[in-house]
C-alpha cells in the first residue's frame, strides 16, 4: 500500500514596501512565515495619458508600475500557496493605498487579506501588529486616492498650459505652486523693504561703593530704554503675504538725536529704581514630528529635508547591530505627538536611573495638538528604547545616521524630562530727574532639567553667560546708587523680512496646512530641479525669473488654488474623508467644477510670454555674436544669442558678475580622430587641455601639459 504523503505546509505572506524591511521583519518571525517586499508601489496612475475619468465620476484608471511586473508574479505566486496575505506597509495613508493595490492586484489567489500596520520595526512591535490584523480601511485609501487624482489633474492640465504660453518642460502642481509663491512673494517684499539707519545708547554701570569701601563688584552693562517718557526702541509690524514681520527701530534716527542724552546722562547721578527678581520654568519641547525634525536637522546639522528623510527612513526601517537587526526609531512620516504609555513608562524608568530622580516629572508631559489634522493614531518620532543611547549605538551607523539619531534621541529624552528654571533679573535705573530709564537684566541657570541632555542656540547663550559677565549683576536694591563708567551710541539698521530656507519654508507650510509631512522633502525637491527656485550656498532659496513668470501666471488666472487657504482647505477636505465624513467623489466635483472654468479661461485669454532673456553688450568668445544672460536651476550665466547653432556659454556669478573665462584658444593641431577639426585649448577645474572643435559630434581629449599650455596661449597673444 502505498504511503500517504504529507500535505504540503502552508505559510503566511507578509508584504512589505522595503527590501530593507523585509530584511529586518524576517529576524523576527519565524519559519510560518514569508516575509517580501514589492519595492514600493505597483501600480499607479498611466505616464501617457490622464488616466482618470474627467468628465464622470473620477474613475482612475491604474495600471502596473514597470518596475513591478515580476515582483507582481514572484508576490502572485507566493499568495496561491499562503494561507493568509499580511499586508504590512508603512502606517499612513499612502501606505493603505499601497496595500489596497497590491491586494486588488493579487486577489485572484483566492486567500484571504489582512491589513497589520505598526510604528517601529521592533520584535515586539511586529508580534503585537500579528494579533490585532485587520481590514483595510478604505476611507484611508480613498483619502489618498483623492489626493493623488487631484493632484493628477492640475498637473496633468496646467503643464500642457504653461508649455503653450511659456516654454516646454515646465510643470505645475497644486502644492508645489503656492510654495513657489511663497517664496515669490518674499522676493518682493525684500525688494519693497526701504532700510533705515537707528541708534541706541548703551552705557557701562557700576554699583556705587559705600563710604570708605572699594568697590568688588565687575563693570555690567545697561542700555537706555526710555527717554523724556517715550521707549527708545519701538517694534514695527510689517503684514506679508504668509505671515506677521516685526522688527526693532528707534526714536534716534541719527547719531546727532544721541548726543542729547548721552550728554544728560554723563552729567547725571543714577539709582536703582527697580529689581523684579524671579524664578522662570522653561518647558522642554514635544518630541519630533516630521516638520519639526526636517528643521531641526536642517539648523542643526546642516541637512536638507531630503536627506533627512531618507536617513531617518534607514533608522526606521532597521539598522544591523552585531548580530542584531531592529529598527532604531519610530515612523519618520507623522504630524502627531502622541507617545505611547509604555515608551513614557520606559523614558521615565531610563531619567530616574541615569540622572535622579529630580530630574524626573511625577507625570508624563502631555502634548496637545496642535498640527491641523494631525492623526492621532500616529506617534511622534522617538527611539525604539530609551536604553539605546547614542554612544552605544553609533559604532553601528554611519556618520549621517549617528547625527540624525543622536538628535532624535536626544530631544525625545528632554522632552519627557522636568522644566528646566531660570534665575531672571531685571534691574531697572532712573536719573533724578525722571528724564531717563535704563535697564539690565540676566538670568542664570538654577536647576537644568532638560537641558542637561538638550539644549537651543539660545539656551547654551545662557547658559554660558556668567563666563562673559553680562548676567552676573552685583547684589542691587531700590535706592542704590551707581556710577556710570561710560557712554556709547550704536548703529544698527532696520532688518528686511529674511529670505525662506528649506527650514523656515517647511515651517510656514506647516504653519498653513500646506501639504502633509511626507510631501515636504519632494516640494522643495521639485521646484529646485524645475529651475524655479535656486538654493544659494548661504542656504537660502531665491525665486528665479522663470519662477516668478510662471507664478505671475498662474495667480492672474488660478487664484484659488494659488491661495494659501484654498491649498489648506483641500487638506482640510482630505482629512474629512480620511475620517469617513465626506465622500471622495462629491468633494473631486467640487473642486474640478470651478478648476476647468479656470482653465478654459487662461487656455483663452493667457498671453505668450517667454522668461526674461536680458541682453548684454558681452560678445561670444566663439563666434563674437551678441550674448545674453539666462538663468537656469544651476544659477545664471551667458549664453550666445545664436544658441543653439553656437554653443559658446560663460558663467555668472550669484550677483550677475562674469567669472574668470578662458576662452578656447584654436591650435594647428588636426584631431587624430576624426581627422579634420582642429584642436581647442581649453581650460576647466583640473587644469588645461585639448579638446576637438567638432564636439559635441566628436568628443576627442587630449591632455596638455601646463608648459605646452602657456606656449600656445603666448603664440595666441603675439
Amino acid at each position: 500500500m502505498a504511503e500517504k504523503t504529507k500535505p504540503k505546509t502552508r505559510r503566511s505572506l507578509v508584504i512589505v514596501e522595503s527590501p530593507t524591511k523585509e530584511k529586518t521583519i524576517s529576524r523576527f518571525l519565524d519559519a510560518g512565515f514569508i516575509v517580501k517586499s514589492s519595492f514600493g508601489h505597483v501600480r499607479d496612475l498611466p505616464k501617457d495619458e490622464l488616466g482618470v475619468d474627467d468628465k464622470g465620476d473620477f474613475a482612475a484608471k491604474y495600471v502596473p508600475v514597470e518596475r513591478a511586473r515580476k515582483i507582481l508574479a514572484e508576490l502572485n505566486a507566493l499568495a496561491k500557496n499562503a494561507d493568509t496575505v499580511y499586508l504590512a506597509t508603512d502606517p499612513d495613508r499612502e501606505g493603505e493605498a499601497i496595500s489596497w493595490h497590491l491586494r486588488e492586484m493579487l486577489k485572484g489567489a483566492g486567500v484571504p487579506f489582512k491589513r497589520i500596520s505598526f510604528h517601529e520595526i521592533t520584535k515586539t512591535a511586529i508580534a503585537e501588529a500579528l494579533k490585532t490584523p485587520r481590514d483595510l480601511d478604505m476611507a484611508l485609501v480613498n483619502a489618498q486616492q483623492a489626493r493623488r487624482i487631484i493632484d493628477r489633474l492640475v498637473g496633468y492640465k496646467l503643464s500642457p498650459l504653461l508649455w503653450s504660453k511659456i516654454k516646454s518642460g515646465l510643470s505645475a502642481g497644486r502644492v508645489q505652486s503656492v510654495a513657489v509663491r511663497l517664496i515669490a512673494e518674499r522676493a518682493k517684499e525684500i525688494a519693497a523693504f526701504r532700510e533705515e539707519d537707528y541708534y541706541t545708547l548703551s552705557t557701562k554701570l557700576a554699583k556705587a561703593p559705600a563710604a570708605g569701601e572699594k568697590s568688588e563688584y565687575r563693570d555690567f552693562d545697561s542700555k537706555l530704554v526710555r527717554w523724556e517718557g517715550a521707549a527708545v526702541e519701538a517694534t514695527v509690524l510689517l503684514k506679508l503675504f504668509a505671515e506677521d514681520y516685526r522688527y526693532k527701530t528707534s526714536v534716534f534716527k541719527k547719531t546727532e538725536d544721541t548726543v542729547e542724552a548721552a550728554t544728560y546722562l554723563r552729567g547725571s547721578t543714577l539709582t536703582v529704581s527697580k529689581v523684579d527678581a524671579k524664578a522662570v520654568r522653561q518647558k522642554p519641547k514635544p518630541p519630533f514630528i516630521t516638520s519639526t525634525l526636517q528643521q531641526d536637522a536642517y539648523n542643526k546639522l546642516g541637512f536638507s529635508s531630503d536627506r533627512t528623510m531618507k536617513v531617518a527612513q534607514s533608522l526606521y526601517e532597521g539598522v544591523e547591530m552585531g548580530g542584531d537587526r531592529s529598527g532604531l526609531i519610530t515612523y519618520m512620516r507623522t504630524d502627531s505627538f502622541n507617545v505611547s504609555a509604555e515608551m513614557q513608562k520606559e523614558a521615565a524608568q531610563f531619567i530616574t536611573e541615569i540622572y535622579g530622580k529630580e530630574f524626573c516629572p511625577a507625570k508624563p508631559p502631555l502634548y496637545l495638538k496642535k498640527v491641523k489634522g494631525a492623526q492621532e493614531a500616529h506617534e511622534a518620532i522617538h527611539p525604539t528604547s530609551a536604553y539605546k543611547r547614542p554612544e552605544e549605538v553609533n559604532k553601528f551607523l554611519n556618520s549621517d545616521q549617528e547625527k540624525l539619531y543622536d538628535l532624535i534621541w536626544r530631544r525625545f529624552m528632554a522632552s519627557q524630562m522636568e522644566e528646566a528654571v531660570f534665575d531672571s533679573l531685571s534691574v531697572e535705573f532712573s536719573d533724578e530727574k525722571g528724564r531717563a530709564v535704563l535697564r539690565t537684566s540676566g538670568r542664570t541657570v538654577k536647576f537644568e532639567g532638560y537641558l542637561k541632555i538638550y539644549m537651543e542656540e539660545k539656551e547654551e547663550e545662557v547658559a554660558g553667560e556668567d563666563e562673559e559677565g553680562s548676567a552676573v549683576l552685583p547684589p542691587l536694591k531700590e535706592g542704590d546708587k551707581v556710577l556710570l563708567k561710560d557712554v556709547t551710541s550704536k548703529s544698527h539698521k532696520t532688518s528686511s523680512p529674511p529670505n525662506y530656507n528649506e527650514a523656515s519654508l517647511i515651517k510656514t507650510l506647516e504653519k498653513h496646512g500646506i501639504g502633509r509631512p511626507s510631501t515636504y522633502a519632494a516640494i522643495i525637491r521639485n521646484i529646485v530641479d524645475r529651475g524655479y527656485i535656486n538654493r544659494e550656498k548661504d542656504r537660502k532659496l531665491l525665486i528665479t525669473r522663470l519662477g516668478a513668470l510662471v507664478t505671475e501666471k498662474l495667480k492672474d488666472f488660478f487664484k484659488e488654488i494659488m491661495e494659501i487657504s484654498y491649498t489648506a482647505s483641500i487638506e482640510d477636505k482630505l482629512d474629512d474623508i480620511a475620517e469617513g465624513t465626506m465622500d471622495w467623489v462629491k468633494m473631486m466635483k467640487d473642486f474640478y467644477g470651478p478648476f476647468s472654468q479656470d482653465l478654459a479661461t487662461a487656455e483663452r485669454d493667457m498671453v505668450r510670454s517667454h522668461p526674461n532673456v536680458i541682453k548684454t553688450d558681452e560678445k561670444c568668445p566663439l563666434c563674437l555674436s551678441p550674448m545674453v544672460q539666462r538663468e537656469s536651476r544651476f544659477g545664471k550665466y551667458l549664453s550666445c544669442s545664436r544658441f543653439p547653432k553656437c554653443k559658446g556659454k560663460m558663467p555668472l556669478d550669484k550677483d550677475g558678475n562674469k567669472q574668470d573665462y578662458f576662452a578656447p584658444i584654436k591650435t594647428g593641431k588636426i584631431c587624430d580622430k576624426c581627422t579634420k577639426n582642429a584642436m581647442l585649448l581649453r581650460k576647466s577645474a583640473r587644469g588645461y587641455f585639448l579638446a576637438c572643435s567638432g564636439f559635441p559630434k566628436c568628443r576627442n581629449i587630449d591632455p596638455v601639459t601646463p608648459e605646452e599650455a602657456e606656449a600656445i596661449i603666448s603664440a595666441n597673444k603675439k
